[in-house]
């Protein structure tokens, strides 16, 4: 048995996971309301799939997802693999298998080329090195990227999964904003990265590991609030969770436009 469900991110953020067609070794099956998908009796020995050996055996299995709106991504999974999590944009697939350890790195880049990227991790302190493969999804907001538009000094996000051996795999890479317009006439925009160390209904204040320092932005309204793709609200969130915050403003004058409870 082989199940999971998907995620729309980039292109397809905010879009419904309904109705995706998803096949893998000569099985299809179909996203329901909630993107889950599941495929029932697919094994190493399914068809499309037959193995001469052990190690063959162990072999990816590539998965396909397609629909009418564009769709057209593939992505590999381990064989052994019975639960993933799939972030799908229209072109491009990245899997996640469920239980799998994760990581998010924030901070600078100190060095990216086609096949790593290291990120001065501001949780930390230190340099951090995950590897870039053809899954990895790299996007700012919700234009795709290359690692070719990727450069040292560049603030990113990035969710990497912890391998067998301790090493890291990006499988999405979020190329942030830092003190720039953000095209709506509202400003600079500066990005929090730390602990709550207050929050209230209108206002929240984060210890900002990259300056070191307390800084305090508004909560309107129009802030979105989440934990991956839940919505959360203001009452959510607690002194000493972690979070990271988009703002727009300048000076001590800051709205938040986005915070993003991290971890559990």
């Amino acid at each position: 048995v082989l199940s999971g469900q998907i995620l729309t991110v980039g292109d397809l953020a905010g879009s419904s996971p309904s109705g995706i067609t998803v096949t893998a070794g000569g099985f299809v099956a179909m996203t329901d309301a909630t993107g889950r998908f599941s495929f029932v009796g697919l094994s190493s020995a399914s068809p499309g799939l037959a193995m001469s050996n052990t190690a063959a055996a162990m072999a990816d299995r590539q998965i396909s997802f397609s629909r009418a709106d564009g769709i057209s991504a593939g992505a590999k999974v381990a064989a052994n693999a019975s639960e993933v999590v799939v972030h799908l944009q229209k072109k491009q697939a990245s899997i996640q298998v469920t239980g799998q350890a994760k990581r998010e790195i924030e901070g600078l880049i100190l060095e990216v080329s086609s096949s790593s990227i290291t990120v001065n991790d501001a949780r930390t302190g230190g340099p951090v090195k995950a590897t870039i493969n053809s899954s990895t999804i790299i996007r700012k907001g919700n234009q795709l990227l290359t690692a070719a538009d990727l450069e040292a000094g560049d603030r990113v996000h990035v969710k990497a999964e912890v391998m067998a051996d301790g090493s890291f795999r990006a499988f999405e890479i979020m190329l942030q904003n830092s003190g720039t317009d953000d095209g709506n006439g509202n400003g600079q925009t500066k990005e929090l990265e730390g602990l709550i160390l207050a929050v209230s209904a209108s206002s929240i204040t984060v210890n900002n590991a990259s300056t070191g320092g307390p800084v305090t932005a508004a909560i309107t309204a129009s802030t979105v609030i989440r934990r991956g793709n839940t919505r959360l609200t203001a009452a959510d969130l607690k002194v000493g969770d972690r979070v990271h915050v988009k703002t727009t403003g300048s000076g001590d004058s800051l709205t938040a436009t986005e915070i993003m409870v991290q971890g559990k």
